[in-house]
């Protein structure tokens, strides 16, 4: 047996991730022990779940409650932090063996198989299956689950999804066996599990779209726990009482965002105050920015993502294109859709979605170009923009710079617009605009000049003053000349409020970055707008 050379780190009992919390993830436990004990149900389960969505604590709790029932035959546990466990062919060995010591009746088939072949280890993966897993488990008729945790983490000379076309191949042959596998929705994955062979077997269950309700309630208990178990575990300290009080484990919830490691990244950042914990409670409940979780866990997995997503990317022009289209996600102060993005920036909605594709572990990308793009947890964002801790050049977003390029891209989309773009009669109200106000507008004028209009001066006041080339400075004034397309558009979309409030620190910030005096002929219409009416317009 150990010529098999397993892994005796990867199983669910030596992994380094703990289960869940009594009465957390109550559902989606209870729905795979409804799919575990179903002699009728599909033989593979693939629970899909973006990062930090707590898989493998479910793999781990699912593993546990599996094995008290006697169902469990193996577990193997990926982990891109340990070489061993992050090799595909340590898989299928590994399982092999554990299910051997689950079974007297499959060790007795395998060792003749092992001594007819004792480097079947290292044998290509089709081989190992068809001789490690398929062929005995067929002789014995052995019903159990086999749990496969983080296959995403996986690196080896085939991408991890080689292990899925494999699959799908045997999982017929092996009727009273189920195979529950996890990971992120990498491209290769989400093709792997479309494939003929293995679509109509599999059970997906889409962690990320569990109701986000249910989901904070199960943080919010964690977090009460931890830090209620921490406090006790101090009794040196002298805490307010009660600690951690309600408002604050509601705003630690809050700012979780649906994700468990999260949440736990935040607990391990306040333990880790000792003589200050309240202090490290106060940052965290009361601080917009991430950058403190960040420095402990939730940076590397962020690192560890964009490096597996882009790791065959080395030309200096593809990782401009990459920052260029992450940048403006990352910046933009509404979300945008694919389409209205390619608008902005100029570039084909294929260089767009083929950047994108790597990145469903971070980003809610909808398969219809025309919906919003969502970044999953604002950390990401913040992550891009700090260059203490996104240590690699090649994916750090400067947000001065970024914010130029965004407001000349603006600029120059708004600058194609005329006026009364909608064709409506004068002096209407909205109120009385008989067509949907909405759909009138994205007919007419379309999500990316409705997006420049609203922001291009504040992405234009957050530019560096370094990086301002004369065309943008140039642009700006332009649209200072010809107000009327900007009032228009921001009174239908009822944020002339917005124009108005931005007016005079814009022409304050133009006159500064322009060296000289703005012409007469910009002042005047903008002081109009801004000094309150004395008397009726004319």
């Amino acid at each position: 047996m150990a010529k098999l050379e397993p892994v005796h780190d990867a199983g669910y009992q030596t992994c380094h991730h703990n289960g869940c919390l009594l009465r957390t993830r109550e559902s989606v436990l209870r729905d795979l022990m409804l799919w575990a004990r179903n002699p009728g149900g599909r033989n593979v389960f693939w629970l899909n779940g973006l990062a930090g969505t707590g898989k493998s604590t479910i793999a781990r709790s699912f593993s546990e409650v599996a094995a008290k029932e006697g169902i469990l035959g193996a577990s193997f546990f990926c982990s891109q932090d340990h070489v061993d466990q992050k090799k595909l062919k340590n898989i299928f060995p590994t399982l092999a063996y554990q299910l051997a010591h689950h079974s007297p009746h499959f060790r007795s088939h395998i060792i003749p198989i092992i001594k007819d072949n004792p480097i079947i280890a290292h044998t290509s993966l089709i081989t190992q299956l068809k001789e490690l897993l398929v062929n005995p488990l067929s002789s014995t008729k052995i019903t159990c689950i086999i749990v496969i945790d983080a296959l995403d983490e996986c690196i080896d000379n085939e991408p991890s999804s080689a292990i899925l076309p494999i699959l799908g191949e045997s999982v017929k042959q092996l009727p009273l066996v189920k195979f529950f596998i996890t990971g992120r929705p990498e491209p290769w994955i989400r093709d792997g599990f479309h494939l003929s062979l293995l679509k109509p077997v599999t059970q997906i269950f889409l962690l990320h779209e569990v109701d986000l309700t249910s989901v904070n309630k199960d943080i919010q208990l964690y977090l009460t726990e931890r830090l209620t178990t921490i406090a006790a575990q101090r009794s040196d300290l002298k805490l307010p009482s009660p600690w951690p009080h309600g408002d604050e484990i509601e705003a630690l919830t809050s700012k979780s965002s649906g994700l468990f490691i999260f949440a736990a990244t935040m607990v391990r950042f306040i333990e880790s105050g000792h003589q200050e914990l309240n202090k490290h409670l106060q940052l965290l409940s009361k601080a917009d920015s991430t950058v403190y979780e960040g420095r402990t866990a939730i940076d590397s997995l962020y690192s560890q993502v964009l490096l597996h997503a882009f790791s065959n990317v080395q030309n200096p022009e593809e990782l401009e294109d990459i920052r260029y289209i992450l940048g403006a996600i990352a910046l933009a102060f509404n979300p945008l859709s694919q389409r209205e993005l390619s608008k902005i920036l100029d570039i084909p909605v294929s260089l767009i979605s083929t950047t994108l594709h790597h990145l469903h572990s971070v980003i809610l990308i909808p398969s219809d170009e025309s919906e919003k793009i969502h970044i999953l947890h604002k950390s990401f964002s913040d992550f891009l923009q700090d260059n203490q801790r996104c240590t690699d050049s090649k994916f750090y977003i400067n947000p001065e710079i970024h914010h130029t390029g965004m407001a000349g891209n603006c600029l120059a989309l708004a600058r194609g617009l005329n006026r009364n773009a909608c064709s409506l009669p004068p002096f209407i109200m909205n109120q009385d605009i008989q067509d949907p106000l909405p759909q009138l507008l994205e007919d007419n004028i379309g999500g990316a000049i409705r997006y420049a209009y609203t922001y291009w001066a504040r992405h234009l006041m957050l530019s560096s003053t370094s990086e301002l080339s004369d065309l943008i400075i140039d642009l700006a004034i332009s649209m200072l000349q010809n107000i009327p397309p900007w009032i228009e558009v921001m009174s239908l979309e009822n944020q002339l409020g917005e124009v108005i409030c931005s007016m005079n620190s814009l022409l304050n910030w133009l006159e500064k970055v322009s060296c000289s005096p703005l012409p007469l002929n910009i002042k005047g219409p903008c002081l109009l707008m801004i000094l309150p009416a004395q008397q009726d317009p004319p």
